[in-house]
């Protein structure tokens, strides 16, 4: 017999709890790739005036019920900087959760160290990312679905060498 907190784990999303959490500035550039995409700062109008700076976040997952590996766990949350600003260009006010802002790839089952990027911004009249508070932070898996995938190279620059074998299966039918 299936307990029916298992049998909705199965059907409906799963909260990862994070906690422990440290995270550095990467020193990635404008350009370079962060979070699967070219680091950039999200969204024209709600960036203006905030430089992106690409995080790498450390923290201890905590996924007790989990019986294998969860994959492309969404993360959520608040990250405010050392002034109380939001570190998230697409929540600028706090009124929500930002939605999805980073993933992590692989959580195990148990309680494990787990990493992910994301993008953060801050006032470009600051050059050092500073200090960040993370609150409320979580993953939660959607199971069947991904909610956020990290695009191939092929996919950022269809002219890549990378493509050559992607293109090669069309071309050889």
């Amino acid at each position: 017999a299936t307990s029916p907190s298992r049998a909705a784990n199965a059907l409906g999303p799963q909260t990862i709890e994070l906690t422990e959490i440290v995270y550095k500035d990467t020193g990635k550039k404008q350009g370079d790739i962060c979070a699967g995409r070219p680091l950039k700062a999200p969204g024209e109008k709600a960036a203006e005036g905030l430089l992106p700076k690409c995080v790498l976040v450390t923290a201890t997952a905590s996924n007790p019920s989990a019986k294998k590996e969860v994959k492309d766990a969404g993360v959520f949350g608040y990250v405010k900087t050392a002034t109380g600003d939001s570190a998230i260009a697409n929540n600028p006010d706090f009124r929500s959760d930002a939605g999805q802002f980073a993933m992590i790839p692989k959580v195990p089952p148990g309680e494990t160290r787990v990493e992910f990027e994301f993008v953060a911004v801050i006032p470009d009249s600051v050059s050092d990312l500073g200090e960040l508070k993370f609150e409320a932070i979580k993953a939660i898996s959607y199971p069947g679905g991904a909610r956020m995938a990290t695009f191939t190279e092929c996919e950022l620059d269809s002219l890549s060498d990378a493509c050559d074998e992607e293109q090669e299966k069309f071309i050889s039918k």
